[in-house]
């Protein structure tokens, strides 16, 4: 049956080349199975945002899977991009709110 667990990326850095490269590959990555924001800029010290929203899936479901394995795949390349990012679990029926990875 499954359970509502909500997970959503922020990614966040100042180079604007990198950062562009960066949305696009979670564009490519995420095509179909969770929405991926528009760039925005910060109003002071230019520093240039995304996030990926959750896939809406209920944790167990085939999508929610797809979901998990390519927010795993995301991280893993974040990991050795110039910026920082944060993955969250949140609003999950059974209260475990948390960080999942950040740089």
């Amino acid at each position: 049956m499954g359970y509502m667990r909500h997970n959503t990326i922020v990614v966040t850095g100042w180079d604007n080349g990198a950062m562009k490269r960066i949305h696009l590959k979670a564009c490519q990555i995420f095509f179909n199975i969770a929405p991926v924001s528009e760039i925005i800029y910060s109003y002071v010290n230019g520093y240039i945002s995304f996030f990926i929203a959750p896939d809406g899936s209920k944790e167990g479901w085939r999508e929610s899977n797809n979901g998990d394995k390519v927010r795993k795949e995301f991280v893993n390349y974040l990991k050795n991009q110039p910026c920082n990012y944060v993955e969250v679990q949140f609003a999950d029926e059974q209260g475990e709110d948390k960080i999942i990875h950040a740089q």
